[in-house]
């Protein structure tokens, strides 16, 4: 509108790029890079759920036993009984005897729902009879309809001179009823292997898992220190400290990382690439780490276009990538736990629905849980491959062999370069670079990652 003034709206300018800062917090320093995945905990605990899974199945087939050896001759004869009730009380319709007509409709009626829930006489009075159809599953309707019957044949036992002509009506309504009832209660989905499947879950996922944390205060204080040189522009200081936690057999991503920070401020580029991929081998998912590592990389001298890798392999390793190798193997813990389960459910459940739930589910925690546990054995691995260097010297000429006398020259590398290495000999190492090329070189101007 009038009188208001523009604004002339621009995008946020860079005005220059930098690595991004370093870890302040203080980390958990360990000995050694501890893997869930290369330790017997790991596999310990998979036995212990596939052995716990396989008890709940056990002690669940041993209940429905000795539940079926107890209520299961009764149930299965509780149709028979009440048919043989129903043939008695046809011969007495069709006498046209009213009083035991419906003396034996009534037992029928109850005899079934007795010997079908397993309920004892005591318990056969309406409320607790209509509860305990409705937990096995009958309809709501056929409940009433049973009711009005059992009513209708306990005012016709106390009225012995009642109107004969609705018995033919109650004979076939007993008959479809009672078949009904049994069909529907036979048909139920029994809800006591999914909660056995659901307890096994909840008990197989509180395996306690395996912690690491370390107790150095000098670490802590060595730190401290270098966090506080980092701070104050000291870079070299603040590398010295922190390579002090790795000579004394200290190591973390984190302290990798910082130290590598330290090296690029100072212009070490080689050291700090070298400490960047060392983070990055401990914790493939260290998002500042990769950064950092691929700005350093664009400082160094040797461009080198690798080899193009197949596009599988890469969705592989970006997906690796994203979550730490521990975070994975513990993923691959909960899932074959819930494959575990599932197992029970396909085992157990007595429905067609819980049966697919448990086969199909069953195939997909499956399959997560193996892939969960690659991506973690992936990392593990990189880690155990002592196979990759940084050079270290600002100049390299790798030769056709290794020795000075007879090789020819092949080409030259500038500090900062990785390099696979392929074999060693002496004080020579065979090595290969991303773009395929390959030479020798001295092992003294490179470190291993």
């Amino acid at each position: 509108s009038a009188g208001v003034p523009q604004v002339d709206r621009k995008g946020v300018r860079n005005l220059g790029e930098d690595i991004r800062f370093i870890e302040t917090d203080t980390p958990s320093f360990t000995s050694a890079p501890s893997f869930l995945v290369g330790k017997a905990i790991y596999w310990i605990l998979i036995l212990l759920m596939g052995l716990g899974a396989a008890a709940v199945w056990f002690l669940e087939r041993r209940n429905a036993a000795i539940k079926a050896d107890v209520a299961g001759t009764r149930n299965r004869k509780a149709s028979r009984m009440a048919l043989g009730k129903l043939r008695k009380a046809k011969e007495y319709l069709d006498k046209n005897l009213y009083s035991a007509f419906y003396e034996e409709l009534h037992t029928a009626l109850l005899g079934f729902v007795s010997d079908k829930l397993n309920m004892g006489m005591e318990e056969l009075n309406h409320d607790t009879i209509a509860e305990r159809l409705s937990g096995s599953g009958v309809d709501k309707t056929l409940i009433d309809k049973y009711m009005e019957l059992l009513d209708a044949c306990e005012f016709a036992r106390y009225s012995p001179s009642g109107d004969s002509s609705a018995m033919a009506d109650h004979y076939d309504k007993t008959a479809s009823i009672i078949s009904s009832m049994d069909q529907s209660m036979k048909t139920r989905k029994s809800s006591g292997a999914g909660k056995a499947a659901a307890m096994a879950l909840i008990l197989l996922l509180t395996f306690p898992s395996p912690s690491h944390a370390s107790d150095n205060p000098w670490a802590d204080s060595l730190w401290t220190a270098g966090t506080e040189a980092y701070n104050a522009g000291r870079w070299q200081d603040a590398a010295s400290s922190w390579n002090s936690i790795v000579s004394a057999g200290m190591e973390n991503a984190e302290l990798y990382y910082n130290t590598g920070n330290a090296f690029f401020k100072a212009g070490d580029y080689p050291h700090a690439i070298l400490n960047y991929e060392k983070a990055l081998k401990l914790d493939p998912s260290f998002s500042d780490a990769r950064y950092n590592l691929e700005f350093a990389n664009g400082q160094i001298q040797d461009k080198i276009d690798a080899v193009p890798e197949f596009i599988l392999v890469t969705w592989y390793k970006k997906a690796s990538y994203l979550f730490a190798s521990n975070t994975w193997a513990v993923l691959s813990l909960i899932f074959f736990a819930g494959t575990m389960a599932l197992l029970l459910l396909l085992l157990l459940g007595s429905g067609a629905r819980s049966r697919r739930i448990g086969f199909f589910g069953g195939i997909a925690a499956l399959l997560i849980a193996v892939l969960c546990f690659a991506f973690s054995r992936t990392q593990y691995s990189d880690w155990q491959n002592a196979g990759s260097a940084i050079v270290t010297v600002p100049v390299s000429s790798v030769v056709s062999s290794p020795s000075r006398e007879s090789a020819k020259d092949l080409f030259v590398l500038h500090g900062g370069t990785k390099v696979t290495i392929l074999d060693n000999v002496g004080e020579w190492a065979e090595i290969r670079l991303a773009d395929g090329r390959e030479g020798w070189m001295p092992s003294s101007d490179f470190d291993v990652i």
